[in-house]
């Protein structure tokens, strides 16, 4: 390998992941998109698993007196992202953190285990953090089996690190939705960061997925992770999250940010007014006496916490867990 392919490596790979801190959880992340807004409010945003930041999401049941009920609502705390500095000419050595910022959870599919961060940031990132996106409407026609790829995260909490492998299946279902396997080892920390692909049409490292969970062996009291047998979820499902939140100016260069916020106020809007439909209004000054709930974000019970065991069995005594 070259000096120019290892310079391209760092740019393409390395310097797009994050190390991401949450409540009682680390994890990785990927830099997708840095734009300024029509006020000049730049919009950075990275994408990451839910599981790594279901700690900063807690619901809590409350008196809504625009309702006149009790109802679950929804409190997300900012998580801290840290991005990484890789001082040339040395590529292979990491200087350090070039920033440590607080991130939003701005949209989020618990059953996915996707999630997407807003950097607190005012000033555009640098092109050479951000990734490119594997093209939608190529994804079909391009990725196989036996394609090459690596894996990139903050493995174990440590600065980002590389690792090398092969697509290796592409028909694993897990709670209902499609997962793919690699050879490239991952561990704990480096869920939500990243694999990438080489395309050799557009000479660059294209994103396809972000590292989710990897196979665990049972050995007595004690689990074993297979860490070659290491699950993501596609890029094609991270491009339907997007959709459905109304961020498809991330990848759609035809959207823009104002247009998508709109989208997602009005979605609300409806939201809301269905809501009202359905239970009406009510006095205040009286509570129910059967008090309804409207769940505004709760999360599914199947998700632990990073380290705790799936309750999934996948061929006998393999296990998953959430890396």
């Amino acid at each position: 390998m070259n000096v120019e392919e290892i310079k391209q490596l760092h740019k393409e790979i390395l310097w797009p992941t994050v190390r991401i801190r949450a409540v009682g959880a680390w994890g990785s992340g990927t830099i997708i998109y840095s734009e300024p807004d029509v006020e000049g409010k730049c919009r950075t945003y990275i994408i990451s698993c839910y599981h790594v930041v279901e700690g900063n999401i807690k619901v809590e049941k409350k008196w809504d007196p625009s309702v006149g009920m009790e109802v679950k609502k929804e409190i997300r705390s900012p998580v801290e992202v840290e991005l990484f500095y890789y001082e040339p000419p040395k590529f292979s050595h990491a200087k350090g953190i070039a920033g440590s910022y607080r991130a939003d959870i701005v949209a989020y599919d618990a059953d996915q285990d996707v999630v997407l961060l807003e950097l607190d940031r005012v000033k555009r990132l640098d092109e050479a953090f951000l990734c490119w996106l594997f093209p939608r409407e190529k994804i079909e026609g391009e990725i196989h089996i036996f394609d090459e790829v690596y894996a990139v995260g903050a493995a174990m909490g440590h600065e980002p690190i590389a690792t090398k492998g092969t697509i290796t299946f592409m028909d694993e279902v897990i709670d209902n939705y499609e997962y793919w396997m690699s050879t490239a080892q991952i561990i704990f920390g480096n869920s939500g960061g990243a694999v990438f692909r080489f395309s050799n049409e557009r000479e660059r490292y294209e994103f396809i997925g972000v590292p989710a969970r990897v196979a665990v062996s049972i050995q007595g009291f004690s689990t074993s992770p297979i860490t070659h047998m290491g699950f993501f979820v596609p890029i094609s499902r991270i491009y339907k999250v997007l959709e459905k939140n109304h961020y498809e100016f991330i990848f759609d260069s035809s959207k823009t940010y104002e247009q998508c916020r709109a989208e997602r106020e009005k979605a609300d809007a409806v939201a809301r007014k269905l809501f009202m439909a359905k239970f009406g209004e009510v006095d205040e000054r009286e509570e129910p006496a059967e008090k309804s709930e409207y769940n505004l974000g709760t999360k599914p019970d199947y998700y632990q916490q990073i380290g705790e065991l799936e309750k999934i069995t996948v061929k006998d005594e393999t296990l998953l867990k959430n890396i």
